[in-house]
Protein backbone atom coordinates (compact mmCIF):
# COMPACT_ATOMS: atom_id res chain seq x y z
CA UNK A 1 0.00 0.00 0.00
CA UNK A 2 1.48 3.83 -1.09
CA UNK A 3 1.61 5.44 2.08
CA UNK A 4 -0.76 8.53 1.03
CA UNK A 5 -3.41 6.26 1.04
CA UNK A 6 -3.60 6.06 4.66
CA UNK A 7 -4.88 10.02 4.60
CA UNK A 8 -7.48 9.42 1.96
CA UNK A 9 -7.76 11.96 -1.06
CA UNK A 10 -10.95 13.91 -2.24
CA UNK A 11 -11.46 14.25 -5.89
CA UNK A 12 -9.38 16.80 -8.00
CA UNK A 13 -12.46 18.63 -9.06
CA UNK A 14 -12.63 19.82 -5.52
CA UNK A 15 -9.82 21.98 -6.01
CA UNK A 16 -10.39 23.14 -9.58
CA UNK A 17 -10.33 26.55 -9.20
CA UNK A 18 -7.31 26.00 -6.75
CA UNK A 19 -9.26 26.42 -3.54
CA UNK A 20 -9.00 30.04 -3.65
CA UNK A 21 -10.63 32.04 -0.75
CA UNK A 22 -9.77 35.77 -0.84
CA UNK A 23 -9.92 37.74 2.16
CA UNK A 24 -12.34 40.14 1.53
CA UNK A 25 -14.52 36.76 0.94
CA UNK A 26 -17.46 35.54 3.36
CA UNK A 27 -14.85 33.86 4.98
CA UNK A 28 -13.27 36.90 6.42
CA UNK A 29 -15.64 39.14 7.68
CA UNK A 30 -14.32 42.51 8.67
CA UNK A 31 -17.26 43.38 11.41
CA UNK A 32 -16.29 40.20 13.47
CA UNK A 33 -13.16 40.66 15.72
CA UNK A 34 -13.74 36.33 16.07
CA UNK A 35 -10.01 35.05 15.58
CA UNK A 36 -11.21 31.55 14.09
CA UNK A 37 -12.56 32.88 11.12
CA UNK A 38 -9.60 35.20 10.64
CA UNK A 39 -7.16 32.09 10.72
CA UNK A 40 -9.65 29.93 8.68
CA UNK A 41 -9.39 33.17 6.08
CA UNK A 42 -5.55 33.28 6.37
CA UNK A 43 -5.28 29.08 6.06
CA UNK A 44 -7.48 29.01 2.79
CA UNK A 45 -5.67 32.07 1.73
CA UNK A 46 -2.55 30.81 1.81
CA UNK A 47 -2.85 26.93 1.16
CA UNK A 48 -3.65 26.10 -2.68
CA UNK A 49 -3.42 23.16 -5.05
CA UNK A 50 -0.95 24.03 -7.62
CA UNK A 51 0.83 22.24 -10.49
CA UNK A 52 4.67 23.15 -10.93
CA UNK A 53 6.90 25.92 -9.36
CA UNK A 54 4.26 28.73 -8.62
CA UNK A 55 6.65 31.64 -10.64
CA UNK A 56 6.50 29.98 -13.70
CA UNK A 57 2.88 29.78 -13.20
CA UNK A 58 1.92 32.81 -11.99
CA UNK A 59 3.35 34.31 -15.14
CA UNK A 60 1.52 31.42 -17.00
CA UNK A 61 -1.90 32.45 -15.45
CA UNK A 62 -1.25 36.10 -16.52
CA UNK A 63 -1.18 34.92 -20.15
CA UNK A 64 -3.80 32.44 -20.12
CA UNK A 65 -5.98 35.15 -18.62
CA UNK A 66 -4.66 37.38 -21.69
CA UNK A 67 -5.23 35.54 -24.08
CA UNK A 68 -9.31 35.13 -23.15
CA UNK A 69 -9.64 38.93 -24.27
CA UNK A 70 -7.44 38.76 -27.27
CA UNK A 71 -8.77 39.34 -31.10
CA UNK A 72 -6.79 37.95 -34.26
CA UNK A 73 -3.45 36.22 -34.56
CA UNK A 74 -0.98 36.96 -32.35
CA UNK A 75 1.69 39.37 -32.73
CA UNK A 76 3.69 39.31 -29.29
CA UNK A 77 3.95 38.78 -25.54
CA UNK A 78 6.09 40.64 -23.54
CA UNK A 79 6.00 39.91 -19.80
CA UNK A 80 7.97 41.85 -17.20
CA UNK A 81 8.44 40.62 -13.41
CA UNK A 82 9.82 41.55 -10.19
CA UNK A 83 13.03 40.22 -9.22
CA UNK A 84 11.97 37.86 -6.92
CA UNK A 85 9.85 35.97 -9.13
CA UNK A 86 12.31 36.06 -12.11
CA UNK A 87 15.12 34.14 -10.00
CA UNK A 88 12.85 31.41 -8.53
CA UNK A 89 11.86 30.60 -12.11
CA UNK A 90 14.78 31.01 -14.38
CA UNK A 91 16.18 27.16 -13.49
CA UNK A 92 12.89 25.41 -12.24
CA UNK A 93 11.55 22.35 -14.26
CA UNK A 94 8.03 23.35 -16.02
CA UNK A 95 5.58 21.03 -15.30
CA UNK A 96 4.70 18.18 -18.26
CA UNK A 97 8.09 18.73 -20.32
CA UNK A 98 11.83 18.68 -19.35
CA UNK A 99 11.92 22.42 -20.21
CA UNK A 100 12.36 25.22 -17.77
CA UNK A 101 12.57 29.43 -18.59
CA UNK A 102 9.87 31.93 -18.63
CA UNK A 103 9.63 31.90 -22.50
CA UNK A 104 8.55 28.22 -22.64
CA UNK A 105 6.19 29.34 -19.60
CA UNK A 106 4.28 31.73 -21.19
CA UNK A 107 4.35 29.38 -24.43
CA UNK A 108 2.68 26.59 -22.97
CA UNK A 109 0.29 29.07 -20.84
CA UNK A 110 -0.43 30.28 -24.25
CA UNK A 111 -1.08 27.47 -26.62
CA UNK A 112 -2.70 24.98 -22.88
CA UNK A 113 -3.52 27.25 -20.23
CA UNK A 114 -7.34 27.45 -18.90
CA UNK A 115 -7.12 30.06 -16.10
CA UNK A 116 -10.10 29.24 -14.56
CA UNK A 117 -7.73 26.32 -13.20
CA UNK A 118 -5.86 29.12 -11.42
CA UNK A 119 -2.72 27.57 -9.81
CA UNK A 120 -3.55 24.26 -11.75
CA UNK A 121 -3.19 26.70 -15.43
CA UNK A 122 -0.48 23.87 -16.07
CA UNK A 123 -2.53 21.14 -15.94
CA UNK A 124 -3.76 20.11 -19.59
CA UNK A 125 0.59 20.77 -20.80
CA UNK A 126 1.10 17.22 -23.09
CA UNK A 127 3.34 16.18 -26.01
CA UNK A 128 1.27 18.40 -28.34
CA UNK A 129 1.31 21.71 -26.50
CA UNK A 130 4.53 21.41 -25.88
CA UNK A 131 5.13 21.11 -29.72
CA UNK A 132 3.40 23.91 -30.39
CA UNK A 133 4.99 25.89 -27.70
CA UNK A 134 8.41 25.52 -29.20
CA UNK A 135 7.10 27.12 -32.42
CA UNK A 136 5.80 30.60 -30.61
CA UNK A 137 8.80 31.19 -28.45
CA UNK A 138 10.13 33.62 -31.05
CA UNK A 139 7.12 35.82 -30.50
CA UNK A 140 7.51 36.17 -26.37
CA UNK A 141 10.23 38.67 -24.22
CA UNK A 142 10.75 38.19 -20.89
CA UNK A 143 12.44 40.70 -19.13
CA UNK A 144 12.79 41.96 -15.01
CA UNK A 145 12.21 45.04 -13.06
CA UNK A 146 14.28 45.53 -9.50
CA UNK A 147 10.83 45.32 -8.00
CA UNK A 148 10.96 43.65 -4.30
CA UNK A 149 6.90 42.55 -4.27
CA UNK A 150 5.38 39.99 -6.58
CA UNK A 151 4.58 41.20 -9.62
CA UNK A 152 3.86 39.86 -12.85
CA UNK A 153 2.51 42.45 -15.92
CA UNK A 154 1.73 40.97 -19.48
CA UNK A 155 1.18 42.90 -22.28
CA UNK A 156 -0.60 40.91 -25.24
CA UNK A 157 -0.74 41.87 -28.85
CA UNK A 158 -3.16 40.81 -31.89
CA UNK A 159 -6.12 42.84 -33.34
CA UNK A 160 -5.83 44.62 -30.21
CA UNK A 161 -3.58 45.27 -27.33
CA UNK A 162 -3.82 43.01 -23.52
CA UNK A 163 -2.40 44.19 -20.48
CA UNK A 164 -3.05 41.83 -17.51
CA UNK A 165 -0.97 42.15 -13.99
CA UNK A 166 -0.73 39.79 -10.76
CA UNK A 167 -0.38 41.44 -7.52
CA UNK A 168 0.61 40.50 -4.15
CA UNK A 169 0.00 36.43 -4.45
CA UNK A 170 0.56 33.93 -7.67
CA UNK A 171 -2.81 33.45 -8.67
CA UNK A 172 -4.10 37.35 -7.82
CA UNK A 173 -5.27 38.64 -11.13
CA UNK A 174 -5.45 42.42 -10.01
CA UNK A 175 -5.56 44.28 -13.19
CA UNK A 176 -6.88 43.82 -16.60
CA UNK A 177 -7.00 46.16 -19.63
CA UNK A 178 -7.65 45.83 -22.97
CA UNK A 179 -7.24 48.53 -26.00
CA UNK A 180 -6.87 51.23 -22.56
CA UNK A 181 -10.21 50.39 -21.16
CA UNK A 182 -9.94 48.40 -17.41
CA UNK A 183 -12.06 45.52 -17.25
CA UNK A 184 -10.62 44.75 -13.68
CA UNK A 185 -8.36 46.38 -11.12
CA UNK A 186 -8.62 45.29 -7.76
CA UNK A 187 -4.97 46.21 -6.68
CA UNK A 188 -3.85 46.53 -3.07
CA UNK A 189 -1.21 46.63 -0.90
CA UNK A 190 0.47 43.67 -0.20
CA UNK A 191 1.15 44.49 3.37
CA UNK A 192 -2.64 44.21 4.17
CA UNK A 193 -2.59 40.59 3.47
CA UNK A 194 0.62 40.19 5.65
CA UNK A 195 -1.17 42.48 8.15
CA UNK A 196 -4.28 40.07 8.58
CA UNK A 197 -1.28 37.27 9.46
CA UNK A 198 0.29 39.36 11.95
CA UNK A 199 -2.85 40.24 13.76
CA UNK A 200 -2.98 36.60 15.01
CA UNK A 201 -0.20 35.07 17.23
CA UNK A 202 1.13 32.14 17.89
CA UNK A 203 -1.38 31.72 20.96
CA UNK A 204 -3.99 31.92 18.99
CA UNK A 205 -3.11 29.60 16.28
CA UNK A 206 -2.27 26.67 19.09
CA UNK A 207 -6.01 27.46 20.27
CA UNK A 208 -6.85 26.71 16.97
CA UNK A 209 -5.36 23.92 16.03
CA UNK A 210 -7.42 21.97 19.18
CA UNK A 211 -10.78 22.85 17.15
CA UNK A 212 -10.41 23.48 13.87
CA UNK A 213 -12.87 23.66 11.18
CA UNK A 214 -14.20 20.71 9.49
CA UNK A 215 -13.47 22.38 6.05
CA UNK A 216 -9.69 23.02 7.23
CA UNK A 217 -9.54 19.77 8.53
CA UNK A 218 -10.59 18.27 5.14
CA UNK A 219 -8.22 20.27 3.03
CA UNK A 220 -5.41 19.26 5.94
CA UNK A 221 -6.32 15.78 5.00
CA UNK A 222 -6.50 15.88 1.38
CA UNK A 223 -2.86 18.24 1.37
CA UNK A 224 -1.13 15.41 3.31
CA UNK A 225 -2.74 12.78 0.42
CA UNK A 226 -1.03 15.32 -2.58
CA UNK A 227 2.28 15.94 -1.00
CA UNK A 228 2.86 12.17 0.27
CA UNK A 229 1.69 11.02 -3.30
CA UNK A 230 4.26 12.87 -5.26
CA UNK A 231 6.79 12.37 -2.41
CA UNK A 232 6.45 8.78 -3.49
CA UNK A 233 6.64 9.33 -6.68
CA UNK A 234 10.31 11.31 -6.69
CA UNK A 235 11.43 7.60 -4.46
CA UNK A 236 10.99 6.25 -7.13
CA UNK A 237 12.78 7.37 -9.69
CA UNK A 238 16.32 7.03 -10.41
CA UNK A 239 18.99 9.93 -9.76
CA UNK A 240 16.29 11.45 -7.42
CA UNK A 241 17.80 13.06 -4.30
CA UNK A 242 15.43 11.25 -2.19
CA UNK A 243 15.91 8.00 -3.60
CA UNK A 244 19.57 8.37 -3.61
CA UNK A 245 19.23 9.38 0.39
CA UNK A 246 17.48 6.74 1.74
CA UNK A 247 14.41 5.84 3.52
CA UNK A 248 14.17 8.64 6.19
CA UNK A 249 11.56 11.39 6.46
CA UNK A 250 14.05 14.02 5.09
CA UNK A 251 14.48 11.57 2.01
CA UNK A 252 11.30 11.58 1.44
CA UNK A 253 11.33 15.22 1.32
CA UNK A 254 13.61 15.71 -0.53
CA UNK A 255 12.35 12.84 -3.35
CA UNK A 256 9.09 15.41 -3.54
CA UNK A 257 10.79 18.47 -4.05
CA UNK A 258 13.16 17.08 -6.55
CA UNK A 259 10.69 15.35 -8.00
CA UNK A 260 8.60 19.28 -7.92
CA UNK A 261 11.56 21.01 -9.04
CA UNK A 262 12.48 18.71 -11.94
CA UNK A 263 8.78 19.16 -13.83
CA UNK A 264 6.69 16.21 -12.60
CA UNK A 265 2.98 17.08 -13.27
CA UNK A 266 1.46 15.88 -10.24
CA UNK A 267 -0.71 18.58 -8.03
CA UNK A 268 1.00 19.74 -4.88
CA UNK A 269 -0.86 21.72 -1.79
CA UNK A 270 1.10 25.12 -1.73
CA UNK A 271 2.03 26.61 1.52
CA UNK A 272 2.11 30.67 1.76
CA UNK A 273 3.21 30.73 -2.13
CA UNK A 274 5.35 27.82 -1.98
CA UNK A 275 5.08 24.47 -3.38
CA UNK A 276 8.62 23.32 -1.96
CA UNK A 277 7.09 25.08 1.64
CA UNK A 278 3.94 22.84 1.17
CA UNK A 279 5.98 19.63 0.87
CA UNK A 280 8.41 20.37 3.73
CA UNK A 281 5.94 21.26 6.24
CA UNK A 282 3.31 18.94 5.68
CA UNK A 283 5.24 15.51 4.62
CA UNK A 284 7.94 15.07 7.55
CA UNK A 285 4.96 15.28 9.88
CA UNK A 286 2.54 13.18 8.39
CA UNK A 287 5.16 11.04 8.12
CA UNK A 288 6.37 10.96 11.56
CA UNK A 289 3.11 10.37 12.73
CA UNK A 290 2.58 7.55 10.72
CA UNK A 291 5.60 6.07 12.14
CA UNK A 292 4.75 6.22 15.34
CA UNK A 293 1.11 5.12 14.85
CA UNK A 294 -0.38 8.16 16.47
CA UNK A 295 -4.07 8.89 15.72
CA UNK A 296 -5.52 10.34 12.76
CA UNK A 297 -6.87 13.04 14.26
CA UNK A 298 -3.91 13.62 16.40
CA UNK A 299 -1.25 13.82 12.92
CA UNK A 300 -3.49 16.19 11.39
CA UNK A 301 -3.89 18.74 14.08
CA UNK A 302 0.21 18.36 13.84
CA UNK A 303 0.35 18.96 10.20
CA UNK A 304 -2.29 21.97 10.69
CA UNK A 305 -0.04 23.28 13.15
CA UNK A 306 3.21 23.17 10.92
CA UNK A 307 1.18 24.83 7.86
CA UNK A 308 -0.42 27.52 9.53
CA UNK A 309 3.49 28.82 11.92
CA UNK A 310 4.81 28.17 8.37
CA UNK A 311 2.34 30.80 7.37
CA UNK A 312 2.96 32.73 9.93
CA UNK A 313 6.51 32.66 9.90
CA UNK A 314 6.71 34.20 5.88
CA UNK A 315 4.22 36.93 6.96
CA UNK A 316 7.34 38.54 8.32
CA UNK A 317 9.72 37.45 6.00
CA UNK A 318 7.69 37.78 3.02
CA UNK A 319 6.33 35.49 0.42
CA UNK A 320 9.26 35.93 -1.97
CA UNK A 321 12.71 36.22 0.08
CA UNK A 322 15.97 35.78 0.39
CA UNK A 323 15.62 33.41 3.18
CA UNK A 324 15.09 30.01 1.86
CA UNK A 325 11.17 28.85 3.15
CA UNK A 326 11.89 25.14 2.48
CA UNK A 327 14.92 24.98 4.19
CA UNK A 328 14.76 27.52 7.14
CA UNK A 329 10.89 28.26 7.61
CA UNK A 330 8.76 25.50 6.43
CA UNK A 331 10.78 23.27 9.21
CA UNK A 332 10.02 26.20 12.20
CA UNK A 333 6.49 24.69 11.09
CA UNK A 334 7.65 21.15 11.03
CA UNK A 335 9.13 20.89 14.57
CA UNK A 336 6.37 22.96 16.32
CA UNK A 337 4.23 19.50 14.28
CA UNK A 338 6.60 16.83 15.80
CA UNK A 339 6.07 18.53 18.79
CA UNK A 340 2.94 18.60 19.18
CA UNK A 341 3.02 14.70 18.43
CA UNK A 342 4.17 14.34 21.65
CA UNK A 343 2.51 17.12 24.06
CA UNK A 344 0.60 20.23 23.69
CA UNK A 345 2.89 22.11 25.94
CA UNK A 346 3.00 25.74 24.40
CA UNK A 347 6.31 26.60 26.36
CA UNK A 348 8.09 23.39 24.27
CA UNK A 349 6.10 24.04 20.90
CA UNK A 350 7.36 27.46 21.00
CA UNK A 351 10.62 26.74 21.85
CA UNK A 352 11.02 23.85 18.98
CA UNK A 353 10.24 26.86 16.83
CA UNK A 354 12.61 28.96 17.75
CA UNK A 355 15.34 26.67 17.89
CA UNK A 356 14.63 26.42 14.41
CA UNK A 357 14.75 29.92 13.58
CA UNK A 358 17.81 30.37 15.62
CA UNK A 359 19.64 27.80 13.98
CA UNK A 360 18.63 27.88 10.23
CA UNK A 361 17.83 31.46 9.45
CA UNK A 362 20.85 32.41 7.20
CA UNK A 363 20.12 30.01 4.58
CA UNK A 364 19.30 31.77 1.19
CA UNK A 365 16.89 31.36 -1.27
CA UNK A 366 19.20 31.24 -4.64
CA UNK A 367 16.00 30.63 -6.94
CA UNK A 368 13.98 27.35 -7.40
CA UNK A 369 15.75 24.07 -8.57
CA UNK A 370 16.64 20.92 -8.03
CA UNK A 371 19.11 21.24 -5.41
CA UNK A 372 16.11 23.01 -2.88
CA UNK A 373 15.55 19.31 -1.99
CA UNK A 374 18.94 18.98 -0.24
CA UNK A 375 17.63 22.33 1.60
CA UNK A 376 14.40 21.09 2.92
CA UNK A 377 16.32 17.75 3.57
CA UNK A 378 18.43 19.56 5.60
CA UNK A 379 15.51 21.73 7.21
CA UNK A 380 13.49 18.46 8.51
CA UNK A 381 16.71 17.21 10.12
CA UNK A 382 17.17 20.59 11.98
CA UNK A 383 13.20 20.17 13.06
CA UNK A 384 13.93 16.74 14.30
CA UNK A 385 16.68 17.85 16.44
CA UNK A 386 14.80 21.07 17.66
CA UNK A 387 11.84 18.81 18.72
CA UNK A 388 13.84 16.51 20.23
CA UNK A 389 15.92 19.82 22.00
CA UNK A 390 12.75 21.34 23.54
CA UNK A 391 10.79 17.82 24.42
CA UNK A 392 13.92 17.80 26.88
CA UNK A 393 13.82 21.60 27.75
CA UNK A 394 17.07 22.07 26.22
CA UNK A 395 17.14 25.56 23.91
CA UNK A 396 19.48 27.64 22.15
CA UNK A 397 19.62 30.69 24.81
CA UNK A 398 18.23 33.95 24.63
CA UNK A 399 21.28 36.21 23.25
CA UNK A 400 22.64 33.28 21.20
CA UNK A 401 23.08 35.32 17.97
CA UNK A 402 19.97 37.08 17.34
CA UNK A 403 17.56 34.31 19.45
CA UNK A 404 15.18 36.07 21.73
CA UNK A 405 13.73 34.57 24.78
CA UNK A 406 10.11 35.01 22.91
CA UNK A 407 9.97 32.90 19.61
CA UNK A 408 7.32 36.12 18.58
CA UNK A 409 10.68 38.60 19.17
CA UNK A 410 12.48 36.61 17.45
CA UNK A 411 10.42 36.37 14.55
CA UNK A 412 10.11 39.74 14.50
CA UNK A 413 13.56 40.37 14.45
CA UNK A 414 13.49 38.18 11.26
CA UNK A 415 11.80 40.83 9.60
CA UNK A 416 14.53 43.14 10.20
CA UNK A 417 17.20 41.04 9.45
CA UNK A 418 15.68 39.55 6.04
CA UNK A 419 15.47 43.52 4.85
CA UNK A 420 19.05 43.93 5.29
CA UNK A 421 19.61 40.87 3.04
CA UNK A 422 17.59 42.06 0.18
CA UNK A 423 21.19 43.26 -2.23
CA UNK A 424 21.90 39.29 -2.14
CA UNK A 425 18.52 38.72 -4.55
CA UNK A 426 19.60 41.30 -6.45
CA UNK A 427 23.13 39.92 -6.84
CA UNK A 428 22.26 36.12 -7.19
CA UNK A 429 20.65 36.53 -10.39
CA UNK A 430 23.57 36.83 -12.46
CA UNK A 431 25.27 33.49 -11.22
CA UNK A 432 21.92 31.48 -12.06
CA UNK A 433 22.02 29.71 -14.89
CA UNK A 434 25.63 29.85 -15.12
CA UNK A 435 28.73 26.96 -14.60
Amino acid sequence: MKIYKVFGMSEMNNYEGGVIVMMNSDVFDEDSDNVRNVIRAVFFDNVKLSYGCTEPVAVGLSVATGKKYLVGDLESIEVTIDRNTYKNGLEVGLPGTHFHGFEMAVALAYVAGMPELGLQVFKNVDSEAVKQAEEMKGKIVVRYENDMNLHVKTKMKAGNEVLVEITDSHDNVSKIVVNGKEILNTQTSGSLRNDVVKSIMLDDILEYVEHPHEDVIKTVEDAIAYNLQIAESGMNVDGNFGRALGNGINAYVAAGIDQRMSGELMPVMTVAGSGNQGIACIVPVALRGQYLDIPKEKVVKAVLLSVLVTIYVKAYTGKLTPICGAGSIASSGTAAGFTYLHTDDTYKLKNAINNVLATLFGMTCDGAKRSCALKASIGTQMAIDSAALSLKNVNVPCGNGFAAKDVEETIRRMEVLTTSLRKFDQEIIDFIGHC
